[in-house]
């Protein structure tokens, strides 16, 4: 026997070779949240086009507007965390609401490094008209056969939302 049969297959290191006698596994296939996510993001994007791209919204514009006027007076920091943005995000949006007159910033009678949201007579107006044409089209989406009660989906994905916070409170690190 010469030397070079005793020795074992040079590796080429980086190169992945398969293994040869095991069958591939089934492709993976989107789960249930996965597929939740996709239609938010779907029914998102349908409701900015159809509703709210006439008054020159965003859904996050929106979603900061009704916040702010169904509080009546709102701290930041609250704003953002209840509709799960970053602060900058919510700042950024915030100069597009004051500057159109829809939402006015106070800071707080006590800690005057807090900024206080108060919804502006026209941000009230304007949040009814937009809130009638989202139900229209709520009912449109949600009123056809098949599809449980738009009260009952809510409160499930509301159940879920509030699962996902509890797993993520509970997983988050003390602060030191």
């Amino acid at each position: 026997m010469s030397a070079d049969t005793n020795r074992r297959p040079r590796r080429v290191a980086g190169v992945y070779r398969p293994p040869v006698n095991r069958a591939p596994g089934p492709p993976p296939r989107p789960g249930p949240l996965a597929q939740l996510v996709r239609a938010a993001n779907t029914i998102r994007a349908q409701l900015e086009r159809t509703v709210l791209r006439a008054d020159g919204m965003t859904w996050t514009a929106y979603d900061v507007l009704v916040l702010v006027c169904a509080r009546r007076a709102v701290d930041t920091r609250t704003t953002a965390a209840e509709i799960g943005i970053a602060k900058a995000t919510l700042t950024s949006v915030l100069v597009t609401l004051v500057d159109r007159g829809l939402v006015r910033r106070d800071l707080h009678e006590h800690d005057r490094r807090r900024v206080i949201l108060r919804p502006t007579q026209a941000g009230m107006d304007l949040a009814r008209q937009i809130q009638h044409r989202v139900d229209a089209e709520q009912a449109r989406l949600f009123g056809g056969p098949g599809l449980p009660p738009g009260d009952s989906l809510a409160r499930v994905l509301r159940t879920v939302a509030v699962r996902s916070q509890q797993r993520t409170a509970a997983d988050t690190p003390p602060a030191s």
